[in-house]
């Protein structure tokens, strides 16, 4: 991307991917499905897969792409301006608890005295307590999982014998708390509670319980809170065990064993009523139902061998309820979700390196020891899940609403009346969110508002040049209700006006004016206006809001339309209206689509693309004036005197930033309307900040070069860095840039840093489109995109991350020249 580099946008991704053949181990199948990607708001259609990879690449072996069926999806928030001088253009996007979990385990004959006891000791300690007015039905659910329906008779008689049993443990207990109060003096009891402590004793039944809280994310434990609790004595579900398989004989002994679980259940309750303090690890407040609400919602087994897996290794495998993403850090193993966050990519698919999980899709990337998401886009983490390894077998333990969700959102504290902080962010982008989002998780209490000049709570943006219909409270970040629960402010119609840095404080243009002691500025850009006639004309549109894109969608039906620019706004609206318009005309000064950021070759394939679907382009001349009749436009008169007819023109040229009310608040802005920052996000003002696209920031990869990179991900990070200097707790940006696009089902994803490349080598199909492009600058690869060649954009990322460079004689003979450097970083030392 050279020197008139074009800004780039985000746009969502989407992709097919589907990986053959399955694998067993241990009687757990693993595999992965066809997965549809729903960055569209519409069904998916038949047709080409934009990534159709057979295979995900092993540590041996490439991925073999085949197009599959897709889905449509997403926009970005503003498009290239073909028509900017040079040194406008820059690479851009679109951005502008429970207590513990009960969990029981499956004991086999051939299971050692060692094992039976510790897993004896976990269903002690999971279990619920009986109650004595437990019923029948209560008692069935057990009854069907331990045998026949013929036997279910058998459960009244259990119960019968439990309930005598529990009077006589109550009994006996009642004598030993008599003999311990005489003989138990106070000094005894506190050594006493020392010892257990220290070493539990069997008696002791919530201690292993307390190892499940300490396995889980704090976010995820607290989700489980609200779930409703169930009369359920015990749910045990296991990889190996989807139907109970039993002999005659094991029916027959069934009866004896489920009386001497009843009946140590029973001693367990009397013991935990009326020996409370006993139970270490118990507060008193916790209510009682929790366990049994945690044993119903709970499922686990053994899901793999550790042989199964390589250092390094990330496999789905299935878990009764749902499926586990299993991954393998030297002789750790963790368990996450399967689906990114952000619009549910399956991660099996994306990248492993140095501890952290990436989407093949967008780049959004996962903690692999918390789940916690640690770059984006998106704004929650994803469930992680209790792992046990014994005798070469790995036991996952996990909640079934975790598995049918993946999404997490983090514990988030609310504002206290004894703060006197204030923090304002004007914008109502994702880095905005984002900011506000960090600064409660991180523990911040004081006052937040977010000010934004639309009328639309802060939504998904790039959805809008591809579901073009969609409504801004379905493409919401978040709802009213969650804003209200978290204490943050949403000022909707609020355009800033004026800051004062003197007396820290915001004017906004009805008037009022807002305090703060942290001011985020985050306007991002507006659309930018031709010097043309006949721009004032009625159905002369920029794509910018929700309503923007539901006037251009409702109008385009049936009718001419006219497209100014080529790059990422331009195209993706050709792509959704070529099926309904009449006609469809693209312009630009160009010569290919998305020349100045993809180049020529890739330009082209999706030139063709656009044509194959009746896109007409119009190269290498510009717009002159819009002509028209009654106040509607009817022409677009080209700079060679070509007339288009056009009922309906969309200006595509690029944004500028909306940062005119900074001047002269004594913020640093550059000639063209940006705001420079350091790795902090801040800005040469004490407590104002910027982020978005209308900063400059140091991008670590190009030697902390200041740069304006427009991307949606590329927002997310700078929301969270700036959150985190506002708290103290510096860390400096770090973050690979990552965009896409959709067109015609077909997904293009690029990362790292392209302005000035000098060369592109392109490795594999243009015309089937199968190929990743590398753009090199000297002997280093600064950035690559592609289509149908996952996981490798998400896998250079990755490597750009960690410091190490790519160097161009290392793609020249083959895509995978690089990957070693790669294998080598997911090996843990």
């Amino acid at each position: 991307m050279g020197k008139g580099q074009s800004k780039s946008y985000d746009f969502t991704g989407e992709s097919v991917k589907k990986r053959s053949g399955s694998k067993k181990s241990n009687g757990v199948e693993a595999r992965t499905s066809k997965t549809f990607d729903p960055d569209t708001i519409n069904s998916p259609q038949s047709g080409k897969a934009e990534n159709g990879n057979g295979q995900s690449p092993t540590r041996t072996s490439l991925p073999v792409t085949k197009e599959e069926p897709t889905k449509d999806t997403s926009a970005e928030d503003s498009a290239v301006n073909s028509e900017q001088s040079p040194t406008d253009n820059k690479q851009s996007e679109g951005s502008s608890d429970t207590p513990q979990e009960s969990v029981t385990e499956t004991v086999e004959k051939s299971d050692s005295s060692q094992v039976v006891n510790s897993e004896e000791n976990t269903q002690q300690t999971s279990d619920p307590p009986v109650e004595e007015d437990n019923t029948e039905e209560e008692q069935k659910p057990e009854s069907t999982t331990q045998g026949p329906l013929e036997e279910e008779d058998l459960d009244e008689k259990i119960q019968k014998e439990a309930e005598e049993s529990q009077k006589e443990a109550e009994d006996l207990k009642e004598n030993q708390i008599e003999e311990s109060e005489e003989l138990v003096t106070k000094e005894e009891e506190s050594a006493l509670e020392k010892d257990t402590s220290e070493e539990p004793p069997k008696e002791s039944l919530e201690e292993p319980a307390e190892d499940h809280i300490e396995e889980q994310p704090e976010d995820q434990i607290e989700d489980h809170t609200e779930e409703p609790a169930q009369n359920t004595v015990e749910e045990e579900v296991t990889a190996e065990e989807t139907k109970p398989e039993q002999t005659e004989d094991s029916d027959k002994e069934e009866p004896d064993n489920r009386t001497g679980e009843l009946v140590q259940q029973a001693a367990v309750s009397v013991e935990s009523e009326q020996n409370p303090e006993e139970s270490v690890d118990k507060p008193e407040d916790e209510p009682e139902p929790e366990p049994e609400e945690d044993m119903a919602d709970t499922v686990s087994g053994m899901v793999c061998n550790e042989s199964d897996l390589k250092d390094g290794d990330m496999k789905e495998f299935d878990l009764g309820e749902g499926k586990v993403l299993i991954v393998r850090e030297g002789s750790e193993f963790y368990a996450l979700g399967t689906k990114c966050s952000h619009y549910g990519a399956p991660l099996v698919n994306g990248s492993h390196c140095k501890g952290r999980v990436r989407c093949p899709w967008h780049g959004a990337c996962f903690s692999v020891k918390t789940g916690d998401i640690e770059d984006f886009p998106g704004l929650d983490s994803i469930p992680k899940f209790k792992v046990e390894v014994d005798g070469g077998k790995v036991k996952v333990t996990a909640k079934k609403s975790a598995l049918a969700d993946p999404k997490v959102q983090r514990t988030m504290c609310k504002a206290s009346k004894s703060s006197d902080k204030k923090v304002l962010i004007i914008g109502g982008g994702p880095s905005s969110v984002k900011c506000a989002e960090t600064l409660r998780q991180e523990g911040f209490t004081g006052e937040i508002t977010i000010a934004t000049q639309e009328n639309n709570l802060p939504y998904d943006r790039p959805k809008l040049s591809k579901a073009m219909d969609i409504t801004a409270d379905k493409i919401a970040l978040r709802n009213a209700d969650f804003y209200s629960k978290a204490d943050i402010t949403i000022l909707k119609q609020k355009q800033a006006t004026a800051v004062d840095v003197s007396n820290k404080t915001v004017t906004f243009q009805d008037g009022s004016s807002v305090p703060y002691t942290s001011l985020v500025i985050a306007t991002g850009g507006r659309p930018r206006m031709l010097p043309i006639p006949g721009t004032d004309l009625q159905n002369v549109y920029q794509l910018r809001t929700p309503e923007d894109a539901n006037q251009i969608a409702e109008r385009a039906a049936g009718k001419n339309v006219v497209i100014i620019g080529s790059s990422f706004i331009g195209m993706e609206v050709a792509s959704a209206l070529a099926g309904t318009a009449t006609s469809v005309s693209v312009v630009d000064i160009i010569k290919v689509p998305f020349q100045l950021v993809l180049g020529e070759k890739v330009g082209s394939v999706l030139q063709k693309m656009h044509e194959d679907n009746g896109v007409k382009f119009y190269f290498e001349r510009g717009i002159k004036e819009f002509v028209g009749s009654d106040g509607k436009v009817t022409e677009a008169v080209l700079s060679d005197d070509t007339r288009l007819p056009a009922d309906l023109c969309i200006m595509g040229v690029g944004v500028v930033p909306a940062t005119d009310f900074i001047k002269g608040s004594g913020v640093e802005m550059t000639d063209r309307g940006f705001l420079p920052v350091n790795k902090m996000m801040q800005t040469n003002q004490p407590d104002v900040y910027a982020t978005g696209d209308i900063v400059e920031f140091p991008l670590f990869s190009v030697g902390d070069k200041n740069v304006n990179i427009q991307h949606w991900q590329m927002a997310h990070a700078h929301g969270k860095t700036a959150a985190l200097g506002i708290l103290g707790k510096d860390e400096p940006i770090r973050s690979v840039p990552f965009f896409w696009t959709v067109q015609y089902k077909k997904s293009i994803r690029y990362t790292g840093y392209g302005p000035g490349y000098d060369d592109i080598i392109v490795h594999g199909d243009l015309e089937a489109p199968k190929f990743i492009a590398y753009y090199t600058k000297g002997d280093e690869v600064i950035a690559a995109a592609s289509l149908n060649f996952d996981p490798y954009v998400a896998r250079l990322a990755d490597l750009m991350l960690a410091g190490e460079k790519v160097l161009k004689s290392e793609v020249q003979l083959s895509a995978d020249g690089w990957m070693s450097k790669f294998e080598k970083l997911t090996i843990k030392a």
